[in-house]
């Protein structure tokens, strides 16, 4: 039978009871170890909060399958669902010069990595979470919010990692929920190189499947937000074209490209639509035979068979309308592994250090005034 997002709310609706203070009945589907809640600031007069559901999944290794963020909104705190479903959805691994090209994600059954005290260490505020451990929490400092003359916030963040087993690569999953609302998504490569062909160069390139709910699954909409100037003219110009149907879109550096996620029915207290930003941090852009990494931008309807992103090209073949319709956005950022001596080790083996491909979830008018300022 096929399974919807509202079946799937009727039957957590029935199981469990939503959480207080929250909007629409939201509920919770999670409890115990995979359950993470963190105010912020963690001292002081309480200004933000977040709700993370988690779990462990081979192939996927650490999936959030809901997040809520709580703000202030007058005098009292409001409860926003953020994320039905965010994880990895390929990590995939040309080599340059032959014909390995492994699906890390899709191709193979890797389990998750269990944790070790080492991994995450009390003394840096981290705690293992889950009975393997599977994963590490960490809360701590993000370095400064803001800053104006003899005035300053520093700001704090929530942060969720675990590790998949890819044979001689670990690829550490990694999510960062802050007190200003942002969610980061990362992925490292690291590992022992490639038996066989330690000095061949290759990429890893890392693909998110976000499905992002402003505050409910449906009403969904997308907008490419274009900055655009041409030389020599001193006019610059920012537009937000819809998106009416899916596809694949290409990052335009020069035009800072970025996806606006919203809900037409979500609005801040000054009547100005709420959206998420989708920024990418990256360092360039992988393109491969391979018609899904042609992309780095694409935009599905919601369907929970459409899971790995090495069929987005199929994913988007009949067009359909995604404008006012349950959206899951991906967004691909490469690794490219330049083989180095630092990759040796002083026995003559191989270990490359940790390198990070990762992007920005960042608030659009999801508050009425600037956060974590007086």
């Amino acid at each position: 039978m096929k399974q919807t997002k509202t079946i799937r709310f009727f039957a957590i609706a029935l199981l469990f009871v939503a959480f207080a203070g929250a909007q629409s009945a939201a509920a919770q589907p999670c409890s115990g170890p995979y359950l993470v809640e963190q105010r912020f600031p963690t001292t002081g007069t309480e200004e933000t909060r977040w709700r993370v559901c988690w779990q462990p999944q081979r192939q996927f290794g650490l999936v959030i399958t809901g997040a809520w963020f709580k703000k202030k909104k007058g005098t009292t705190y409001n409860w926003m669902r953020i994320l039905w479903d965010a994880r990895v959805g390929e990590m995939f691994v040309p080599y340059h010069g032959n014909q390995n090209r492994f699906y890390d994600i899709q191709g193979f059954n890797w389990p998750w990595v269990k944790l070790q005290a080492a991994d995450c260490p009390t003394a840096s505020g981290g705690t293992l979470l889950g009975p393997g451990p599977d994963a590490c929490k960490i809360v701590r400092q993000r370095g400064l919010a803001w800053k104006y003359y003899n005035a300053r916030r520093i700001g704090e963040e929530l942060v969720l990692w675990g590790a998949i087993g890819a044979a001689n690569y670990n690829y550490i999953v990694e999510w960062v929920f802050r007190d200003d609302g942002t969610v980061i998504g990362r992925v490292a490569a690291t590992g022992p190189n490639f038996p066989g062909h330690p000095t061949v160069n290759h990429m890893h390139t890392a693909t998110w499947r976000l499905d992002i709910d402003l505050n409910g699954w449906w009403n969904d909409s997308v907008f490419l937000s274009t900055h655009t100037e041409v030389p020599p003219s001193l006019i610059a110009t920012d537009t937000a074209p819809l998106i009416t149907q899916e596809s694949g879109l290409v990052w335009q550096p020069t035009n800072f490209h970025s996806l606006l996620i919203g809900d037409s029915n979500v609005q801040n207290n000054r009547g100005t639509p709420s959206q998420l930003r989708l920024m990418p941090l990256r360092y360039g852009s992988q393109r491969h035979a391979e018609t899904f990494t042609q992309s780095d931008f694409w935009v599905t309807r919601y369907n929970w068979r459409e899971i790995y992103a090495r069929f987005l090209p199929n994913f988007v073949s009949n067009n359909q309308p995604v404008n006012g319709k349950d959206i899951v956005v991906w967004y691909s950022g490469g690794l490219h592994h330049s083989v180095r001596d630092e990759d040796r080790t002083k026995s003559n083996g191989w270990m490359a250090l940790a390198m990070w491909a990762q992007f920005q979830l960042r608030p659009h008018n999801l508050f009425d005034n600037t956060p974590l300022y007086p």
